[in-house]
């Protein structure tokens, strides 16, 4: 008798969790987006989630939760249960909270639900520089130049761009900083400033249109929107080994959030990102699929951060050294 009572509690308790995965998702799950209405993490956010809905059965309810670059929307879903019910829409901006002393937080405690697209960074100059090709203005740079280069900040795509430059070259600019790439752009065509790395879906319009001279593009290869301008590693090899590298948007849960419901969420947003109305959103913003989930998701992020960190400290712009963090530099 004992042992009949024992089989039907087993039993009982495995249908009980059966069901209860079942019901996920049994209520709304809230979706905080960490930067504002109308950038390229709210319109990918927007564009991803009424289908990855229809395919989860359950409603999303997203929200702008801007400032420290994106870390007030990670610190409010960490501080969250790690129930899969609160989603962070991220860009690449975890990678340098702890270098920058923004946030305790990285990507370590996220986990990455999907990075379905990646952006590229284009080196743009005003036509009416005397920089032809990429080769002019890398000699150009050198030493104490006078070159302006737009900027979003410290830790910014231009900033990190320019780091790579540094790195390679010993290229020196005199920054300008704009509040993002749109300003920044009217700046360097207005001929404000003379060169700045743009986000492709920010810049690939005007330089079709001859407003703006693209002279390489921050890849390992070309991209098909701008198929004449020569990926960075055909004139200088040595750019390999910090590529791949741009901006790049992801949704995540907190780490710790059962495999169950991180393999259900997976599952909804990778068939919003394999939709045609996605693909859609991804080729008007320039952006280039790579649908990363699991494991590849986060060799991605840990490459990003090894970049990103230690490019950013030796150029001196961090507070602390990623060596404090056990972040590997690049090889």
């Amino acid at each position: 008798m004992r042992k009949m009572l024992a089989g039907l509690a087993v039993a009982l308790l495995v249908f009980a969790a059966g069901d209860a995965f079942a019901a996920y998702p049994e209520k709304n799950i809230q979706g905080y987006i960490m930067w504002g209405a109308g950038g390229g993490t709210d319109g990918f956010a927007r564009a991803a989630t009424p289908i990855a809905e229809t395919n989860l059965g359950a409603t999303v309810i997203l929200q702008n939760k801007t400032g420290a670059a994106g870390a007030i929307a990670t610190t409010l879903v960490l501080s969250q249960p790690a129930d899969g019910y609160n989603l962070l829409y991220a860009a690449e901006n975890p990678a340098t909270y702890r270098i920058l002393g923004l946030s305790d937080y990285s990507f370590n405690d996220l986990e990455p639900i999907i990075i379905p697209i990646e952006g590229t960074v284009v080196i743009c100059v005003a036509p009416e520089t005397p920089y032809k090709t990429i080769q002019d203005l890398v000699e150009a740079s050198k030493g104490d130049s006078k070159i302006k280069m737009g900027s979003s900040g410290i830790g910014g795509l231009p900033y990190v761009a320019s780091a790579m430059m540094k790195s390679i070259h010993g290229s020196g600019f005199n920054f300008i900083q704009f509040d993002g790439d749109g300003p920044g752009a009217t700046a360097l065509m207005g001929g404000h400033i003379d060169v700045m790395p743009l986000a492709l879906s920010t810049s690939s319009e005007y330089v079709r249109g001859g407003r703006l001279r693209a002279l390489a593009v921050l890849r390992t290869e070309r991209v098909p929107q701008l198929p004449d301008v020569p990926a960075i590693t055909e004139i200088y090899p040595e750019y390999s080994k910090f590529l791949p590298w741009g901006p790049f948007y992801g949704v995540f849960v907190k780490k710790g959030t059962p495999a169950d419901v991180v393999n259900a969420l997976t599952d909804a947003f990778l068939k919003a990102s394999n939709d045609e109305r996605f693909d859609t959103f991804a080729k008007n913003s320039g952006g280039i699929k790579i649908n990363l989930t699991g494991d590849a998701a986060k060799e991605y992020l840990a490459k990003f951060e090894s970049t990103a960190s230690w490019l950013v400290y030796n150029s001196g712009g961090a507070k602390k050294s990623p060596a404090e963090f056990k972040i590997p530099e690049p090889k």
